[in-house]
């Protein structure tokens, strides 16, 4: 194919299907058949995985046209294909729409299903406190705001780049103000929305006093930064606080955010009723520990070293946690359905992850000869978020990729 029928096909509107819509579709129901149109390589890292799509159809572009290619394509359902960039896809949209197919290929492909981003409350509504999880649906980051129920002051951990109409929902459903944004730790795989969003809100940034953090370009835009230590008090709302807790490994600085909620408010009329017996204890954890895994540490070429802080990390403070603490991650790594919160206990964390529960030298061992691939661009993206610059400023296809933060076990 030539250059100009290249660049005809990419700008083919009829043949394009916006990334929302496609989630759209998914989460009413509507019946699609999803064609990834690269090879299995580089389907299995990185792929269209949401909800009862829990993995696609594969069949490369230089084999669609063949008959036994064409056989395994359903006539009877809208058909959309995806690629990395949307440019293969584009190409199998119009060979397939040529041949009669109901067919649409993802704008921007990967990189535009990248952006996706679904909602998930944690919290109901009669409590204390309202937590939403925000998660980008093909990265895997799950970003969290926090709203004291009485008088709305929220706060944001982890903010991805990319979740502002998501907030801005939240927002305006909730009548929420936007007080604070906390980061974890120096995200790696994923450039940092914090100071974008708290140049938009006017909200102050909280970081970790241990990552090192370049602050000029914040203050250049004059953001209030905080720097943070173990057991710092951070202010949600009425009666709420966030207490940080250092929990070196995944990096240096990480800190989990520790958010006690004593009773639960009961809707009598037009008040509220706190039951006093029931203690409610979530754990904010960053990359440090997942439901699923493990944090990598591996991201600042100190493995081993780290490895021997993760591990003290979970034994001294986060599994000595009453078992029935939430643990609320920052990345998962499966697919997400609709509006589905992700989360676990500690004690089922710690029933699911055997790891956990093993000897210092069989868990570091283990961690470091059971490392993935590193994050693409991640030396790039480290930069960016240690110089805290507004990843509006950035092109977003630096976080090109799935995610690779933590380690399955």
């Amino acid at each position: 194919m030539n250059m100009t029928d290249d660049n005809k096909n990419k700008n083919d509107p009829n043949l394009k299907i916006k990334p929302t819509e496609l989630k759209g579709k998914i989460d009413n129901g509507e019946d699609i058949f999803i064609l990834d149109v690269r090879d299995s390589k580089e389907h299995e890292p990185w792929k269209v995985s949401y909800d009862r799509y829990q993995d696609t159809a594969v069949i490369p572009l230089n084999d669609l046209s063949s008959p036994e290619a064409l056989k395994q394509i359903p006539r009877d359902k809208e058909v959309v294909t995806f690629c990395g960039h949307g440019n293969r896809s584009m190409s199998a949209a119009k060979m397939l729409s040529e041949k009669g197919y109901n067919v649409k290929t993802i704008e921007g492909g990967l990189d535009g299903w990248n952006t996706v981003n679904d909602i998930a409350p944690v919290t109901n509504a009669g409590s204390f406190v309202n937590i939403w999880q925000i998660r980008r649906i093909s990265k895997g980051c799950m970003s969290y705001v926090i709203a004291s129920h009485s008088d709305k002051k929220s706060v944001i951990i982890d903010a991805t780049c990319g979740i502002d109409k998501a907030v801005d929902n939240l927002v305006n459903e909730n009548d929420l103000e936007i007080t604070t944004l906390i980061e974890t730790h120096m995200h790696a795989d994923h450039l940092s929305g914090a100071t974008k969003l708290a140049k938009k809100y006017g909200s102050s940034v909280y970081i970790s006093s241990l990552e090192q953090y370049m602050t000029k370009s914040a203050n250049d835009d004059g953001i209030n930064i905080n720097l943070i230590k173990t057991g710092d008090k951070i202010t949600v709302g009425d009666g709420l606080v966030l207490e940080a807790i250092h929990t070196p490994g995944h990096t240096n600085g990480s800190i989990c955010l520790k958010l006690q909620v004593n009773g639960v408010a009961k809707k009598i009329d037009n008040s509220f009723e706190s039951k006093k017996d029931n203690i409610h204890i979530y754990l904010f954890t960053g990359d440090t520990l997942f439901v699923d895994g493990i944090g990598r540490p591996d991201l600042h070429n100190k493995a081993e070293e780290f490895t021997h802080n993760l591990y003290n990390s979970y034994q001294t403070k986060i599994l000595n946690l009453s078992d029935e603490t939430l643990i609320l991650p920052a990345h998962f790594s499966a697919s997400f359905e609709h509006s589905k919160p992700i989360f676990s206990t500690i004690k089922s964390i710690k029933e699911r992850l055997e790891l956990l529960s093993t000897p210092e030298d069989k868990f570091v061992k283990f961690v470091t000869t059971n490392l993935p691939p590193q994050p693409m661009n991640h030396e790039k993206i480290v930069s960016i978020n240690k110089n805290m610059i507004s990843c509006d400023s950035v092109e977003r296809s630096i976080e090109a990729g799935p995610n690779s933060c933590g380690i399955k076990v």
